[in-house]
């Protein structure tokens, strides 16, 4: 699963650079929705496909691979994070392996990757975000 962490830094990862100058995905959903400079669904030069959707995005590598977070409140800060639950995991990891894992698995395996530091636990048992690159 930690190949399926960088994965994830990947498809987010080359979404920020080719929409520069927008830092991250609040800042997405911003160009969005408040300064309107960006469509709500759109591809980026590298051909990841993006759509801006309630609480976050979902982002689609053109090898078909699906990214999809929300922005949850981090209880400890009080900022948005970008974050994903085990359901999103498994979507990703179905798309991109057709592993069909159940997602209390994905969602013990997210535990110990944040345990670990390769993933932050936002909500306890069930938001996480990327740890540190």
């Amino acid at each position: 699963m930690i190949d399926d962490v960088a994965g994830v830094r990947e498809v987010r990862g080359r979404l920020i650079r080719d929409l520069a100058p927008v830092p991250d995905v609040a800042g997405l959903l911003s160009a969005v929705r408040s300064a309107r400079t960006l469509p709500r669904e759109g591809v980026t030069r590298s051909g990841i496909r993006y759509l801006v959707h309630g609480a976050g995005c979902r982002m689609v590598a053109d090898d078909g691979r699906e990214v999809d977070v929300d922005l949850v409140v981090d209880p400890a800060t009080g900022e948005r994070v970008e974050a994903f639950d085990a359901w999103r995991v498994r979507w990703f990891l179905d798309e991109a392996a057709g592993d069909g894992l159940d997602t209390a698995v994905v969602n013990a395996a997210c535990r110990r990757l944040a345990v670990a530091g390769s993933l932050r636990e936002v909500v306890p048992g069930r938001w996480f975000a990327l740890g540190p690159d």
